[in-house]
């Protein structure tokens, strides 16, 4: 069978044939070749995290572990389909508004990923790959049926039972014996045993549900986008309810029932990451930027109570975050 559909999706510059690891999520996207991904910090604490990534002909397979809640959204690379499995997870997730259940699995589309709001501790699994590939492959080997699935489908939860085994399978990849670092790995076998597996979760899972946001959810998100709207001068809680046409109290509801957050520290959260992302970019390409400045454009005017709640959320200073110490992992 010819394995090069995704493959053109994906330049050959940015193809890994091994493995390769990152310990903060400010350098997750140097790993995620044709991804578009904002990862926030949404737990206060220094963060432990580490990303891990093999690719072999078409396909992407990360492993991603931390032990802080995650904000994330964003895109894969066109024409892709992303298929995650948890391999353990503490603490609640949120998932279009939804409560995640621990138990499940996600196939969604690489272009509308769904944003999420992770547990607090996660050790997860997911791979990237090109949607028309699996669905050959998936009518190759006599599985019609799923065709349609896999071509078109929405966002959909799976369940599977335990036995099943499919976490210790994917994370087998990652095992030292598999030497993909060494190149030395058949990568177009490893593609064919990843293609039966992600086709075998499709087959044995017990319950498969269509997941769209909830009526709270679609309600969060535009008081969010009004929260976010004016950056430097942000409007109140009581503001936005009051323009939704509902009471704060509803609004609040709203946002706990959605995100799991109350609306002042979700959207203080949001703006204290997007600062952060701007310190770190200015830090990589070398720029000379004022943290005052940068504080004030996500409207933060009182530097020493900012200087705090950051200290609290990345468990750093600003200034550490810009000009990190030589031994930093996390910069």
């Amino acid at each position: 069978m010819a394995i090069d559909t995704a493959s053109r999706q994906i330049s050959t510059g940015q193809r890994m044939a091994g493995g390769t690891t990152v310990h903060s999520i400010d350098d997750a996207m140097g790993v995620m070749s044709g991804w578009r991904l904002e990862l926030f910090q949404m737990s206060p604490g220094k963060i432990r995290y580490s990303l891990s990534v093999v690719q072999f002909g078409s396909i992407q397979v990360f492993r991603e572990r931390t032990d802080k809640a995650l904000l994330k959204r964003g895109l894969s690379w066109p024409g892709s389909l992303v298929f995650s499995l948890p391999i353990d997870a503490q603490g609640t997730g949120w998932l279009s508004g939804h409560e995640v259940d621990p138990e499940i699995s996600l196939l969604v589309d690489g272009r509308m990923l769904p944003e999420i709001l992770t547990p607090q501790h996660f050790d997860l699994i997911y791979v990237a790959i090109d949607r028309q590939h699996l669905a050959a492959f998936a009518a190759e080997r006599g599985q019609a049926g799923l065709v349609d699935h896999i071509l078109h489908s929405p966002s959909l939860a799976l369940w599977h039972d335990r036995d099943a085994g499919l976490a210790q399978i994917f994370s087998g990849l990652f095992d030292e014996d598999t030497r993909l670092g060494s190149g030395q790995a058949d990568h177009a076998a490893l593609e064919l045993f990843v293609l039966e597996k992600l086709l075998a979760a499709l087959t044995l899972a017990r319950k498969i549900e269509a997941v769209a946001d909830t009526d709270n959810k679609r309600l969060t998100d535009r008081a969010r986008l009004m929260l976010m709207k004016n950056r430097s001068e942000p409007p109140t809680i009581s503001e936005v309810a009051n323009h939704l046409g509902i009471s704060r109290r509803y609004l609040q509801t709203c946002f706990n029932r959605s995100v799991g957050l109350p609306a002042k520290e979700f959207v203080r959260a949001e703006r204290l990451n997007s600062v952060r992302s701007a310190l770190c970019q200015a830090r990589r390409e070398n720029r000379v930027v004022s943290i005052g400045d940068v504080a004030a454009l996500w409207g933060f005017w009182h530097l020493s109570r900012f200087a705090g709640d950051y200290r609290d959320m990345f468990g750093e200073l600003p200034s550490e975050t810009l000009h990190p110490p030589a031994s930093s992992q996390n910069g």
